[in-house]
């Protein structure tokens, strides 16, 4: 429905115009005209000055109109007192080429009837850089994205510093955001989410992210050690990688090319040694490495958890992850994908070279050709590597204030500096979207799942609570927001016992004798016979605040002295400890480790 709303007002032009209004205009609000071949033109206010007659005078640019796929330009001015009415939704639909089979991200922010889609291949051939200041609503767009690719049944793997998008899982129940998706036309659901992390001892629930040592290469551990290896070192390097290759058949690991790299003559071989053991020592290289295969499934997001992750295990973790999934991508091993990096400053840095800062701009320059689509997320661009930010032709901009932010992405196409302007003054929740024909202002829509990018609050401090000397790990509250509320910690009994200066850890319920062995626990009979080489139990407990049940032991502790301990050889002390356990539905994490098991 055409509303008619002004007269054109003075000169003309091809691009510009202006028009006195009859009724409240806002600037951003979309107008039409008919054209001289009685076509409706879209347009666009730009600015809006009040006059002293109480009439105010509108300044428009001209967007065009469309035949059949292409946008039209004027070619002649806009006539002189024309008359201007409001944008009808199909005008506005059909010249932007609104696609209703895209990933639907919110409504036009002028116009809240007209839905905002975005092309989902031109979202993985063009690349995409979402950015934003703290607070803005970055994570909340990306995770918007997130629930339309897994719709579309496109794989997905996001790199999470922070372990924000691992609610995914899980349907939104903020009550203020369900009463909201009535506007948007949604509801509430659950998405497809397997979460990896380096150490899932940090991070509950996840599976353990690990990388072959026998494909390891001289480049790659180059780019992993702490220095940069001289040339000799290199040459070190090269010679017993192929000597353990060829001695193993290609099944060596990181300790047979140190062995290989002590019986080197060359006196650079020490310095070798000690960074290869480094790198043995980071816990990321594995004989049983995580199956690629696993972590791009279509319809599948893949979260990289690095929550609580150093840094240095985050940067190396990243580049052999992104380099991994490129080259299996380049010979399609590993179907068409959607890679997302958050804190992108911290893995391709500006003025800082990065173990993954090389393979992200090589992803960012040639990933399209492959069918590998990169979104590249921060909230300080002007700290992100230009030759990355260059190669993002869709730019999705929330509030910026920061100048030097403001500075780096003026390159974009499409920012003027009234638009600048406009990035400053953004509502939380509403995006500049820009590689789209013409920039838009989108109002994001209501996320379908659980919003997981909640700042925590200071000002909540929790209760005081008993203490029981337990292990330290997983934590009850951490693992809540990764597996959800219907979880409970349990607490089982042990008694921690001393023997010749060594700790050693006996189930005061079963009586057996109890270790870590290849990162799980395991458990032994206790008799004269039993050797201790090997189950010395190393974790310290220590005083923490009762979350669960605590289960009550049935061996007493003089059993453990008078009858089990001259078994043991004869014990110094003996104290009463718990193992911790998160206990789901259908599954048991172990509390030190980290490692999930199913239950039936």
């Amino acid at each position: 429905m055409f509303i008619l709303i002004g007269e054109v007002y003075g000169k003309t032009g091809t691009k510009t115009f202006s028009f006195r209004a009859y009724k409240s205009v806002q600037k951003l609000d979309f107008v039409t005209i008919k054209g001289a071949e009685d076509q409706w033109i879209l347009c666009q206010i730009d600015k809006v000055e009040s006059h002293p007659d109480g009439k105010n005078i509108a300044l428009c640019k001209v967007i065009g109109w469309r035949d059949s796929s292409s946008l039209m330009a004027l070619k002649i001015p806009i006539k002189p007192a024309s008359l201007v009415y409001s944008a009808d939704k199909s005008v506005i639909e059909k010249t932007l080429k609104l696609d209703k089979d895209g990933l639907y991200i919110g409504l036009l922010d002028a116009n809240k009837d007209v839905k905002v889609f975005m092309d989902a291949e031109g979202l993985i051939t063009k690349h995409v850089a979402v950015l934003a200041a703290t607070g803005s609503g970055k994570s909340y767009t990306v995770g918007v994205i997130l629930e339309e690719l897994l719709e579309k049944k496109l794989p997905v793997v996001i790199i999470d510093p922070h372990g924000e998008y691992t609610s995914l899982k899980f349907k939104n129940d903020n009550k203020k955001e369900i009463e909201m998706m009535e506007t948007y036309g949604i509801s509430p659901k659950a998405y497809n989410v397997v979460e990896y992390s380096p150490d899932p001892r940090i991070n509950p629930g996840s599976i353990a992210l690990k990388f072959s040592e026998k494909d390891i290469t001289a480049a790659d551990l180059s780019q992993i050690f702490p220095t940069k290896p001289t040339s000799s070192q290199m040459t070190v390097l090269y010679t017993s990688i192929r000597e353990a290759k060829d001695h193993k058949k290609g099944a060596h690991t990181l300790e047979d090319i140190i062995n290989f790299t002590a019986n080197s003559e060359s006196s650079s071989k020490w310095n070798v040694i000690n960074m290869l053991e480094l790198v043995k020592d980071l816990g990321l290289f594995s004989e049983n490495p995580t199956k690629l295969s696993d972590i791009v499934k279509p319809g599948q997001a893949s979260i990289i958890n690095l929550r609580g992750v150093s840094p240095e295990i985050q940067g190396i973790a990243v580049y052999k992850l992104i380099e991994q999934i490129f080259e299996k991508r380049k010979v399609g091993r590993i179907p068409p994908m959607f890679l997302i990096v958050e804190e992108s400053h911290n893995f391709c840095p500006e003025k800082e070279v990065r173990a993954s800062s090389k393979i992200i701009r090589t992803v960012a320059s040639e990933g399209r050709k492959f069918g590998l689509g990169l979104c590249i997320i921060s909230q300080r661009p002007a700290r992100v590597d230009k030759n990355v930010l260059s190669q993002c032709n869709t730019q999705i901009i929330l509030r910026i204030t920061n100048p030097n932010d403001l500075k780096a992405v003026s390159y974009a196409e499409g920012i003027t500096s009234g638009i600048e302007t406009e990035i400053k003054n953004l509502n939380p929740g509403t995006a500049l979207i820009l590689g789209q024909e013409m920039p838009l202002f989108v109002d994001i829509r209501t996320k379908k799942s659980k919003h997981g990018g909640v700042t925590v609050s200071v000002t909540e401090q929790p209760e005081i609570e008993e203490k029981i000397l337990t292990f330290s790990g997983v934590r009850l509250s951490d693992a809540k927001k990764s597996l959800g509320e219907d979880i409970k910690a349990i607490y089982y009994p042990c008694f921690r016992v001393e023997i010749a200066k060594k700790y050693y850890l006996i189930d005061a319920i079963k009586g057996k004798m109890l270790y870590l062995s290849d990162n799980a626990i395991k458990e032994s009979e206790i008799s004269p016979e039993t050797s201790l080489a090997g189950k010395e139990f190393t974790p310290r407990p220590r005083n923490a605040p009762i979350d669960g049940d605590v289960l009550n032991p049935k061996i007493p502790e003089s059993k453990i002295k008078e009858e089990l301990g001259p078994a043991l050889g004869g014990i110094n002390s003996v104290n009463l400890v718990y193992y911790p356990y998160i206990l789901g539905k259908n599954f048991m994490i172990d509390g030190i480790t980290g490692i999930r098991k199913e239950m039936g």
